[in-house]
């Protein structure tokens, strides 16, 4: 009987102190079942958001010394503000300043509330702000706030919080995005043009952007351009784009060289005068690039030019930009693990004579150079009314820049994955940190910011991988496998705003990929603000072959996603035989897997046939299959249509095999033609065409790239 009240008792205790924290106590599984987090995943979670227990039975005597906590705040009368406050369209919501022991009859005067002062980002002098009572014993404040991150203090001995005054919606207006324009998606790595070189690059992105903006492309979509390691770092050939060295700084892998003012053309025999490899190699390119970049950074330097001073300016509105230098040119000197390094580096301090100078200096300038580089894309498609649609991942790598340089707003000891589900039944670790819900909040989202206004500063439209994490991440505990993790809450409102001020900074749309398994209430709280959600053809397809592809407005359909088979082999089934030699279907599963893709390929030109967008005897064209199927989307009221270039050429391997390493080159795999090629194609530039018209008749044309 002990024994069971001990452990009712500390069940009871886990339970309160992780609903306090945010910490899911049992949750929904793809399959609908209900299941609860054992004791040890809540210890291990609540310990890993910095809570003191080093085992589950320590929780009973913790969660009492929190409840006398609470008490004694209650006894003081200390006010219950939060750490950060959301004025939607600059309106603060009530604030109860004077603490339930003090609130009385909720008839408070305003004079017995201590004075509001609000420290507005930018502004020279505080602001006084007038507030009233509204009977309940709370403070409302009615004037309009500006659009900022701003602090507002509320009496000598309280502490300053942080007001995110943000609009309801990036577009600032509070109405809805009409958009029904089109766009292509090509991972800059695949890309291939006359010239020869390890890796596509930003070159071959705008030659990209510049042949389809003619034919009426609103978008140019790619997969993240954030930094990774080079070979000579350590790193493996290919590339992670989902677990970047850093979300606030650019792959200078995808430097167009041959477009640096500081490189003369004898400075330029980096490229491979061998035929493009089948595979691009960006950790390669890095390492191949480093004496070129090191050559352009001392002859900047060498003179006086408008280019040195715009260096100058950039390494002034980024300051930090030597701080990542340095991380990088002490991975040069010791080696990418960062648990390996000195304790003065480990803690942040890397002085500026422990690292090469040259490295500091070149890693500096190829940030410089990348940023510059993009930019100048940037507007010269946005002069033809075509934009980047650049894409954010949720986190990046354990020991990257970002964990090092802001450890308070990552969680030790537990990492990101996803729960099991029917494609992963043991659940999915995804190896990186996860960001500690307090940890930004108490900079005011100063992090956040950074990594949003890096990305937003050249994109038309960001896509948020995974934003499903602004809501809940499931957290794996260190040493524990997937499926024994849990879900921890965050502050989605909070995380909105400061998305939707950014964005609005910025004139740039949102758009949150939402795919995996969803909570309830997630998707109108996103469309609410204007985040657009994501819609796959052949996920709809798979799931309703019969019927007409309809994706509604507010969302940007997609053919396929990196993560998925391209159109071909979704359509012949190949794909599924990939699957099977890689070793994630058996042979009986295979079987039925394909024959549940014939049927499915059988319905779907059946049904386009007799919607007049297919020929009988197209109806093993792949090309008009996909053409087909691109009419019908076009004529749908999503705000945008991404065809991937691949489909156009009929492609069947995949970018990226879930549940795969290194039996699958992931994230490497080059276009089997130049763009040169793909783009004078006339069935290409036909399906195109036809998309083009369908997004006429739909609402277009629309153009999302921003004016200069």
């Amino acid at each position: 009987m002990g024994t069971a009240r001990t452990a009712e008792e500390r069940r009871k205790a886990l339970e309160g102190l992780a609903r306090r924290r945010g910490v899911a106590v049992e949750f929904t599984s793809a399959t609908g079942e209900r299941r609860r987090a054992s004791d040890e995943t809540l210890a291990a979670v609540l310990r890993a958001l910095g809570e003191p227990l080093a085992r589950p039975g320590d929780a009973v005597a913790l969660a009492a010394e929190r409840r006398a906590e609470r008490r004694r705040a209650r006894r003081a009368g200390t006010p219950t503000l939060p750490t950060v406050l959301v004025a939607w369209e600059g309106r603060l919501p009530p604030l109860d300043l004077l603490g339930a022991a003090r609130r009385g009859d909720a008839t408070n005067k305003t004079g017995d509330e201590p004075p509001l002062v609000l420290l507005a980002e930018g502004a020279d002098e505080p602001m006084t702000l007038s507030a009233r009572p509204d009977g309940a014993g709370r403070a409302v404040v009615e004037r309009v706030l500006p659009y900022g991150v701003h602090q507002l203090v509320a009496g000598e001995a309280a502490p300053p919080l942080w007001v995110v005054s943000a609009p309801e919606r990036p577009e600032g207006s509070g109405a809805p995005r009409e958009a029904r324009g089109w766009g292509v998606f090509a991972a800059a790595y695949s890309l291939r043009d006359g010239r020869r070189g390890p890796a596509g690059d930003l070159g071959a992105l705008r030659s990209l952007g510049e042949a389809v903006a003619p034919l009426g492309a609103s978008v140019v979509a790619t997969l993240p351009l954030l930094a990774e390691l080079a070979t000579a770092d350590g790193a493996a050939p290919g590339q992670q784009p989902y677990a970047p060295v850093s979300r606030m700084w650019w792959n200078e892998a995808y430097l167009d060289l041959d477009r640096l003012p500081e490189l003369a053309p004898e400075d330029r025999g980096w490229r491979s005068t061998a035929p493009d490899a089948r595979h691009a190699d960006l950790a390669g390119a890095a390492s191949a690039a480093r004496p070129a970049l090191a050559r352009a950074a001392r002859r900047l330097l060498a003179g006086d030019s408008e280019r040195r001073r715009a260096f100058q300016a950039f390494r002034a509105a980024r300051p930090d930009v030597g701080s990542y230098a340095r991380f990088r040119a002490a991975i040069e000197r010791a080696g990418a693990d960062v648990a390996s390094w000195p304790a003065t580096w480990r803690s942040g301090t890397i002085g500026p004579d422990e690292v090469a100078a040259e490295a500091v200096l070149r890693h500096a300038y190829a940030q410089f150079a990348t940023d510059a580089q993009l930019g100048e894309d940037a507007r010269a498609l946005a002069r033809s009314g075509c934009g980047l649609l650049l894409d954010l991942p949720i986190g990046c790598r354990p020991g990257g820049y970002d964990p090092w340089a802001f450890p308070a707003a990552f969680a030790a000891g537990a990492s990101v994955g996803a729960p099991p589900d029917g494609f992963f039944p043991s659940g999915q670790d995804w190896g990186f940190p996860p960001p500690q819900p307090d940890g930004d909040r108490a900079t005011g989202y100063g992090l956040m910011r950074q990594v949003l206004a890096h990305s937003l500063k050249h994109a038309a439209v960001l896509r948020v991988d995974h934003v499903l994490g602004w809501s809940r991440l499931w957290w794996v505990p260190a040493g524990m496998s997937p499926s024994e993790g849990a879900y921890v809450r965050y502050p989605l409102e909070e995380l909105l705003a400061v998305a939707c001020l950014e964005a609005w900074r910025h004139g740039a749309h949102l758009l949150g990929e939402d795919l995996g398994t969803v909570e309830r209430g997630l998707r109108p709280r996103l469309a609410r603000h204007g985040v657009d959600r994501m819609r796959v053809a052949i996920y709809d397809l798979s799931e309703r072959p019969r019927r007409a592809l309809a994706p509604p407005a507010g969302t940007v359909a997609y053919v396929d996603t990196h993560d998925s088979a391209p159109f071909a082999g979704f359509l012949d089934g190949s794909e599924v035989t990939l699957r099977e030699q890689l070793g994630l279907l058996s042979a009986g599963a295979a079987r039925r897997e394909r024959a549940a893709r014939e049927r499915l390929a059988t319905a779907l030109v059946e049904r386009l046939e007799r919607a007049g967008r297919l020929a009988p005897e197209e109806h093993k064209d792949v090309l008009a299959v996909l053409a087909a199927v691109l009419e019908e989307l076009g004529e749908s009221p999503a705000d945008l249509v991404v065809v991937p270039v691949e489909d156009l050429l009929e492609e069947r391997d995949p970018h990226n095999v879930p549940g795969t390493t290194s039996e699958h080159a992931n994230f490497s795999r080059r276009l089997a033609r130049t763009l040169e090629e793909c783009t004078a194609e006339v069935r290409v530039r036909e399906a195109l065409g036809r998309l083009d018209a369908a997004r006429r008749r739909a609402g277009g044309p629309a153009r999302v790239g921003r004016a200069t």
